[in-house]
């Protein structure tokens, strides 16, 4: 892991020039994209494609892919002018654009459509990885128990390791079983996921048939609170294993935090389970630990006694962002979190 840091901050400082353009772009391209929908939900079908050109919400979005066609193409561009000058000669650069590139087919195979794809992963990975650790905050302050246990975890194994190295991660056992448990509770999409439209008439094997314009999704939200599959109220360390061998360890070793299966379907599941989650996860890590061992944090006293509900709307789900968290630095006596 350290091998990997040193070569992002050579990455940044010397082979990616400074676009603040795309960084705004990519940044705010999600919540942008919430509020466009939600403004065009407002109006009859039949009036939004007219009604878009007027609404300054959707002209955010048009800016986006503006700015994203801007960065975007003319690093394709490049790269294919590249290949045709040199080519068996040419080495394709080792990173995501270049895999989405390589893995396109047909009418989705140009620069153009690579524009829309950069702006669309951006999109998937800013939601996740910013509204579970604010989940995880409330879930901490509403139950500041489990606090201590975590930060003794987390600093024990920064003496052991000596930064967060590939084994570090694997070690933050309790870490991981708080966030799995949280995002049971908290999940991005509420009550279904895996939304689809059925385009043409659909017959299921029993003879059902689902209508052409029928929505669909399954229940995760509902498998996730089975109290067959996960008895007893909340539990931050249910997925910790205590003795290596002991009963639990089979079940341990299908409930990490990235773990997909049929009872843990947050992060997808079979071929269209999220690849980035293994990332995510160590992302959301590295964030958490630093937050709970040089901060002490709880609720504002407007908040009163418990956790604050979430706020659901249509198929989502997200942490109420009025509430009030009072954070201070701790006295570590110069100790800080190695990265």
């Amino acid at each position: 892991m350290p091998d990997v840091q040193e070569e992002i901050y050579h990455a940044f400082d010397a082979l990616m020039p400074p676009c603040q353009e795309w960084t705004s772009t990519s940044v705010h391209f999600t919540d942008d994209t919430f509020l466009a929908a939600q403004r065009l939900k407002q109006f009859r079908p039949v009036f939004r494609p007219f009604v878009q050109y007027w609404l300054p919400e959707l002209a955010k979005i048009r800016h986006h892919a503006t700015v994203a066609r801007r960065v975007i193409i003319p690093v394709i561009e490049e790269r294919l002018k590249r290949q045709q000058i040199l080519g068996e000669k040419w080495s394709p650069p080792l990173d995501l654009l270049q895999m989405l590139w390589d893995g396109a087919k047909g009418k989705d195979k140009t620069p153009e459509f690579m524009a829309y794809t950069a702006l669309a992963i951006s999109f998937a990975a800013i939601r996740t990885s910013s509204s579970l650790p604010l989940h995880l905050l409330y879930d901490l302050c509403a139950r500041p128990e489990y606090i201590q246990p975590l930060r003794d975890e987390i600093e024990s194994v920064l003496t052991e390791e000596g930064s967060f190295t590939k084994t570090a991660f694997q070690k933050l056992v309790k870490l991981d079983s708080f966030m799995k448990e949280s995002q049971r509770y908290n999940p991005n999409t509420f009550p279904v996921t895996f939304g689809r439209l059925i385009h043409h008439d659909l017959r299921l094997r029993d003879g059902i048939v689902i209508p052409a314009g029928t929505l669909i999704g399954v229940a995760a939200h509902a498998v996730a609170q089975d109290p067959q599959l996960f008895p007893g109220p909340f539990s931050g360390f249910r997925f910790v294993t205590t003795q290596p061998g002991d009963a639990q360890q089979a079940a341990a070793q299908k409930s990490h935090f990235v773990t997909t299966n049929s009872s843990n379907l947050s992060w997808g599941y079979g071929k269209h389970a999220c690849s980035g989650r293994f990332f995510a996860a160590n992302e959301i890590k590295i964030l958490m630990a630093y937050f709970l061992v040089n901060f002490d944090f709880k609720f504002g006293a407007a908040e009163g006694e418990g956790r604050p509900k979430n706020v659901n709307y249509e198929l989502q789900s997200m942490a109420d962002p009025n509430v009030e968290i009072l954070v201070r630095r701790r006295d570590m006596r110069g100790q800080v979190v190695s990265s």
